[in-house]
């Protein structure tokens, strides 16, 4: 068993337990409602039913309570090996494959799979497989270790899945030529591309029932390990190419809204654990930026002088998400958005009409924390 469908697993035994919660929760509020019911669903006959001991149920009860967050039933691609997909199909549990899309770039996968982010999920993390199949009713089926690319361990994989599954091997052998490859039964090599389609980095993940991606300047995302100059944090190409189309991502679709910190203490939560590397700096998540379930955080120093609201930093960051006419004076241009008593706030929430808020509360606790390979 890989450790992604463990995963699996792992996340439906999560969510029967946590509807059990919920189930035992429900009953408890029954039995305190309705004389007749507590000899029936009393906690003392709960934990009898259920083989458990009374401070476990009561256990159960305040799990529910705390748990502000529906289950979520939406079903994970599998994702297996090579071998393992190839028996799979073989034995007609997936039905006919008709389609497969094959990339070296994981967020080509994610973006251009159709699907919602979360159906990657693993754990916290969004971590699309290189490969995916599809079948004659639209079902997918992700394969690990099977990349297109120049050379290597990873298209070699895939020419063999490829092959194995019905098609030509002059067909398959496009997975050498193009870091991505979108390959159909009948009609071929429908739609290629010598470099990755996608270039915001992708690095999602999801908690609490929204994604999150954390952009940190210095980190480089792309697969030749640069940074553009003129946009450190990749912000700029995640607007162009999630949030200004919403049509595609209708999981980003939605009004757009900024959250800028001005209270170190009031974005503790957003902080991450780090371990460094030259030319990663170690900025606090300051800025916030919504739309539809996405939330972008970015790092961002605070100002070092009092008297100013945001840093240049901070005013870069909603420039480039589009959030601050730059050629307006910074302090008028936020009066719209501050309190009428005129306390420094904790934050600012910025929007088109100056009204519009979060919809979701960032919080870092389930997060994994931030690492970096070869720290």
């Amino acid at each position: 068993m890989s450790h992604r469908q463990a995963q699996v697993l792992k996340r439906e035994l999560q969510a029967v337990e946590r509807q059990r919660d919920r189930d035992v929760a429900e009953l408890d509020e029954f039995a305190q409602a309705h004389k007749e019911a507590r000899a029936d669903a009393s906690r003392r006959s709960l934990a009898r039913e259920l083989g458990v001991t009374h401070p476990v149920i009561t256990a159960m009860i305040e799990r529910a309570k705390k748990d502000a967050y529906p289950t979520d039933s939406t079903p994970l691609v599998p994702v297996l090996s090579a071998y393992q997909a190839t028996e799979y199909v073989r034995s007609g549990a997936f039905g006919q494959v008709t389609g497969a899309l094959v990339a070296m770039s994981e967020t080509d996968i994610l973006l251009e799979s159709g699907r919602h982010p979360k159906v990657f999920a693993d754990g916290t993390r969004i971590a699309a497989p290189n490969t995916l199949l599809r079948n004659a009713e639209g079902e997918l089926l992700g394969v690990e270790e099977c990349l297109a690319g120049y050379g290597g361990t990873g298209p070699s994989n895939s020419l063999r899945l490829l092959r194995d599954l019905g098609w030509d091997e002059e067909v398959a052998r496009e997975v050498f030529r193009h870091r991505f490859v979108e390959f159909d039964m009948e009609r071929g090599v429908i739609r290629s591309s010598p470099d990755t389609l996608h270039h915001c980095g992708g690095n999602l993940e999801f908690t609490g029932g929204h994604l999150v991606a954390r952009l940190r300047r210095g980190r480089a995302w792309d697969p030749y390990d640069r940074t553009p100059a003129n946009d450190p944090l990749r912000l700029r190409t995640w607007v162009e190419e999630i949030l200004s189309q919403p049509e595609k991502h209708p999981w980003a679709a939605g009004p757009r809204v900024a959250r800028v910190y001005l209270n170190r203490d009031t974005a503790v939560g957003l902080q991450d654990r780090i371990r460094f590397r030259p030319g990663v700096r170690n900025s606090p998540f300051s800025v916030v930026i919504e739309q539809g379930e996405l939330q972008l955080w970015c790092s961002a120093i605070y100002p070092s002088d009092w008297a100013e609201l945001l840093s240049q930093e901070q005013l870069d960051v909603l420039a480039a998400a589009d959030m601050y006419p730059a050629e307006v004076e910074p302090r008028g241009w936020l009066d719209r958005f501050l309190p009428r008593r005129r306390e420094r706030p904790d934050y600012i929430d910025i929007s088109t009409d100056g009204t519009g808020a979060l919809r979701h509360e960032p919080d870092g606790t389930e997060l994994d924390g931030e690492t970096f390979e070869g720290a």
